[in-house]
């Protein structure tokens, strides 16, 4: 009698301690797999807000879009309160290339200024009209350094073909920087605004896919930004290599 009970005393001990190892290792599987299954989470999440400005997605309706998580590329050496603006040489196919400055009251046009008429014909040129009376048209001639910053116009190393959109989606960004100056200027402070504007092309293209906008104010956190503007029209089929077109009829 004892034996027996002896011997189911211990079944029962050993089947407590079943259950119990059964719960931890279950237990630390769980609590393994949640890990896992967050750290998966969180690196999608990075992935999926990241545009690096060397894979820039095909377009597919969004004009305008963050690169960098909207943190500009600038390094430290390129912090500075020295007023300058630079152009790119037109490279071998007499495209314009990156448009570098730092933009502060010395570098914009002086009050009651007015704008001259522009002449050249950037790469990509073939202007489409269209609308009643052929009043509307396709391309305009787009500043990298808008003139209202750097006072540059007929300059061909500051020069682009692009669409009215792009155009107006880069002068909501220009505004920006310009304001920002001004607000600054009527506090009586000389501060600056790095802004730098990179055309990107695919290949041979005479038209740029779109625009790289970067800007940060220095001398105090105001503006900063980091954007891809893309070079494309509503209703319209562009030939990037040559800047023809083609009305899409809706």
């Amino acid at each position: 009698m004892k034996n027996k009970l002896k011997q189911f005393e211990i079944a029962i001990v050993v089947i407590i301690l079943s259950l119990i190892m059964g719960y931890t290792t279950f237990h630390n599987k769980t609590e393994v797999s949640e890990n896992v299954s967050s750290e998966m989470t969180q690196t999608n999440i990075i992935k999926d807000t990241n545009v690096n400005i060397d894979n820039i997605p095909l377009y597919s309706g969004e004009m305008v879009i963050s690169i960098n998580h909207d943190v500009p590329y600038f390094e430290d050496n390129d912090i500075s309160t020295e007023d300058f603006e630079y152009y790119s040489n037109l490279d071998e196919l007499n495209r314009a290339g990156v448009a570098f400055a730092n933009i502060c009251k010395y570098t914009m046009p002086p009050k009651d200024t007015k704008r001259g008429r522009l002449s050249y014909k950037p790469t990509g040129w073939v202007q489409f009209l269209y609308g009643e009376n052929n009043s509307k048209h396709l391309y305009e001639r787009c500043h990298l350094i808008a003139w209202q910053l750097g006072n540059e116009n007929n300059n061909k190393r500051n020069l682009i073909t692009g669409t009215a959109q792009m155009n107006s989606a880069m002068i909501e960004y220009e505004n920006q920087v310009a304001n920002w100056i001004k607000l600054k200027n009527k506090e009586q402070k000389d501060y600056h605004v790095l802004y730098r504007v990179t055309p990107k092309y695919r290949g041979e293209n005479k038209l740029a896919t779109g625009v790289e906008l970067e800007a940060k104010s220095v001398e105090e956190e105001g503006v900063s930004f980091h954007k891809f503007i893309y070079n494309v029209q509503d209703n319209f089929e562009i030939d990037y290599h040559t800047g023809k077109a083609k009305l899409i009829e809706t």
